[in-house]
């Protein structure tokens, strides 16, 4: 599933340091196969590691594709990034944790930066202002309708307030 616009994308994100390590991020680094449960995170060995930059649709996050049908978002990108992961050696530089104490990190497969690519594909949004690569990626992927801007949907920050919304009525 490697290819694409995103390889060619994720060439000018992420770049190590002489040494191998990211500028600026911890020591840690983990490999090994990886699962997919959901559309931006991956579990290596049993230890969950959320995809850095990047927000994929949530479950139970509904979309329409290009021709009005609704369709469950979530697992379609869920199964984009496992099909990425399938069978390949998943290295990942961690270089936070989140206020859950979840590990966030940069993953790659054959050195191409699995964030940058369903960002580029148009299964995940980037943070805004953490990577201008990321933005680059997405502004291609939304203007070629590729992925989830083929049809409609809602970024999954606005997605999860409007469902907090909801229940407090």
């Amino acid at each position: 599933m490697m290819g694409g616009a995103g390889d060619a994308l994720a060439q000018t994100a992420g770049k190590a340091a002489p040494n191998g390590k990211m500028p600026g991020m911890p020591n840690e680094s983990i490999k090994g196969r990886a699962t997919a449960p959901e559309g931006d995170l991956l579990v290596i060995d049993g230890t969950p590691i959320r995809l850095m930059g990047i927000d994929a649709p949530d479950p139970g996050q509904k979309c329409k594709n290009r021709y009005g049908h609704e369709l469950d978002c979530f697992k379609v990108a869920t199964a984009v990034l496992a099909n990425m992961v399938k069978d390949e050696e998943v290295s990942c530089t961690i270089a936070d944790k989140d206020r859950n104490g979840e590990k966030k990190g940069e993953c790659r497969v054959r050195g191409v930066d699995l964030g940058m690519n369903m960002v580029a594909m148009g299964w995940a949004f980037h943070y805004a202002g953490l990577s201008m690569a990321y933005q680059r990626a997405e502004t291609y992927a939304q203007s070629k309708k590729m992925g989830l801007w083929a049809g409609q949907v809602e970024k999954p920050w606005q997605w999860r307030s409007r469902m907090q919304r909801e229940k407090g009525r």
